[in-house]
């Protein structure tokens, strides 16, 4: 059974007869560069309303940062193989707070396809984190609404079980300091590559 969420106790499942390549071989429809360089997203199956299975492949050391957001959904993840760190933030009770730090919340509304968004500017808040570490074997799961970024070890496999769509906004916190709103988020070209057929036992990823 997979954890309810992200303060729940680490779930850890017996992979020993998991057969990885299987798994790589059924996968298809791969996005590239997603958000970071090197990530890769696959499908298992096809997508339905109820939900939707990927298979995430890292293929460098992650160094970029990733803006801290939530998704449209619920989800669950299985690490196949590797490390993932997922940092949850939590925004708290006082703009003063010691141990963290002041950022603008934003609405982000998909356009219709990946990495295409409109956003709304929300207000501004003092937020911290915790850093939550999983490594092969181990499960982990979020809410649509917990605000999250991750990294990826070079190598690390993650397989991602996405909910039905619960709303159609999500959003991101970025920085604020010297007055100043700190933009990260950003879509650049070469992001979201899409191809076509390539299963990730075939490319490497």
């Amino acid at each position: 059974m997979l954890a309810n969420s992200f303060y729940d106790e680490e779930i850890k499942v017996n992979a020993e007869n998991f057969n990885i390549e299987s798994l790589l071989a059924m996968s298809h429809s791969p996005v590239r560069n997603y958000v970071i360089p090197g990530l890769t997203s696959y499908l298992i199956g096809q997508p339905s309303e109820s939900g939707t299975v990927r298979l995430f492949c890292n293929e460098r050391d992650h160094q970029e940062q990733i803006t801290p957001h939530s998704h449209r959904f619920d989800f669950q993840c299985w690490v196949l193989a590797g490390k993932v760190t997922n940092r949850i933030w939590t925004r708290n009770h006082y703009m003063t707070h010691p141990d963290g730090d002041i950022f603008v919340s934003s609405h982000i509304k998909c356009c219709g396809r990946i990495g295409a968004y409109e956003k709304k500017v929300n207000d501004r808040g003092n937020w911290s984190y915790r850093d939550f570490t999983y490594s092969a074997g181990e499960c982990y799961s979020m809410k649509h609404n917990d605000i999250h970024s991750i990294q990826f070890s070079r190598g690390a496999k993650v397989l991602f079980f996405e909910g039905a769509t619960i709303t159609d906004t999500s959003t991101v916190i970025e920085p604020y300091t010297g007055d100043k709103h700190i933009e990260t988020m950003e879509v650049r070209p070469w992001m979201f590559q899409k191809e076509s057929g390539a299963a990730a036992g075939k490319t490497g990823g």
